[in-house]
């Protein structure tokens, strides 16, 4: 994420704050002359962050490096007390439903995890899970809701669960629950998390296709390191490339659709595909198809996921980290 544009000095030491507090999380701990070396800043402003963090209890010290000389160095860590986090998704259609969530510290540590059944499938059923949740976890401040559809400026405009749809789910959330709240749509999480675990190393394009059997085929894309979203919040939605008036392809070869279209589009290094109708076999007479159609130099690295629920929820936990330390330094 882009730290935003610096217009004044006190912008500018937020935004060193930003970069610190990153840092130390990239790093697990350091001292301030590892963080000046890896932030670029000086030490003594290095030093006057930190000071102003651990004051705030965001950061804390550790241990002094031990030393055959002179005073040890101070190391510092973020503090994974600071605060915690929710990450939850809703997942299904009207027909069957179900929300799955993790509790996870503010170094993204998990907490505690769980699943249910939406039922009844209600928005009141919806709030009372969070409050619940918030019950059991009174440190939670920040929660990352996860929608089957297309989310843009946090309203949720379609989704396969029609109760969401028209509905401002952030706003709606800080309403009922006082939280800052990050929404998005299931595949902007699921790459995300799937680059973030799998792909971090890779500088060209990572894509995600997922097919839940249920509802229409959805496509998460990473390119530059972030994730693509569209003008209007419509990229990916893949399940538009297939022609409604037109006898049903199996599923083999839609997977192999869906793979030849990306790498013609979007040429990526690897892509990640998963769905509950999915197999190994399946993928593979997929890659066949994929193979008479598209040149080898130019196909991607596919890898068949069992579950996307670890992609997921790391996902939403890393975007709603990010959102989140923006807030947090930002409007304080």
């Amino acid at each position: 994420m882009q730290v935003p544009f610096t217009r004044n000095t006190h912008e500018m030491k937020k935004n060193n704050i930003v970069r610190i507090v990153e840092a130390l999380k990239s790093l697990g701990m350091a001292t301030k002359a590892q963080l000046a070396q890896h932030t670029g800043l000086s030490v003594a402003t290095c030093g006057a962050v930190l000071n102003r963090l651990c004051e705030r209890h965001q950061v804390q010290e550790l241990q002094r490096d031990a030393s055959s000389g002179g005073r040890p160095a101070q190391r510092y860590a973020c503090n994974p007390d600071y605060y915690a986090q929710l990450a939850l998704y809703v997942e299904g259609s009207d027909e069957a439903a179900r929300i799955v969530w993790s509790v996870n510290s503010a170094v993204g540590s998990k907490l505690a995890e769980g699943e249910g059944d939406f039922l009844p499938l209600t928005l009141e059923t919806f709030d009372r899970q969070i409050a619940a949740l918030l019950a059991a976890y009174p440190a939670i401040r920040a929660a990352g809701i996860g929608m089957p559809g297309v989310v843009a400026e946090g309203t949720v405009l379609t989704c396969d669960v029609t109760l969401f749809e028209h509905i401002d789910i952030i706003a709606h959330l800080h309403r009922q629950h006082g939280l800052f709240v990050h929404a998005d749509n299931d595949m902007n999480y699921t790459v995300w998390g799937f680059y973030r675990s799998q792909a971090a190393q890779i500088d060209a394009p990572v894509a995600y296709l997922y097919f839940p059997g249920v509802a229409c085929a959805g496509c998460g894309m990473v390119i530059n390191g972030d994730v693509v979203r569209g003008a209007s919040h419509f990229a990916g939605e893949v399940s538009h490339l297939i022609d409604p008036h037109q006898p049903a392809l199996k599923l083999a070869e839609e997977v192999a659709l869906m793979l030849t279209s990306l790498t013609a589009i979007v040429n990526p290094a690897r892509v990640a595909v998963c769905g509950p109708q999915l197999s190994a076999p399946l993928i593979a007479e997929a890659e066949a198809i994929c193979a008479r159609r598209i040149p080898q130099r130019h196909r991607p690295e596919i890898l068949f996921r069992t579950s996307r629920r670890a992609d997921y929820l790391l996902g939403i936990t890393e975007q709603l980290a990010q959102a989140y330390l923006h807030h947090d330094i930002f409007h304080d």
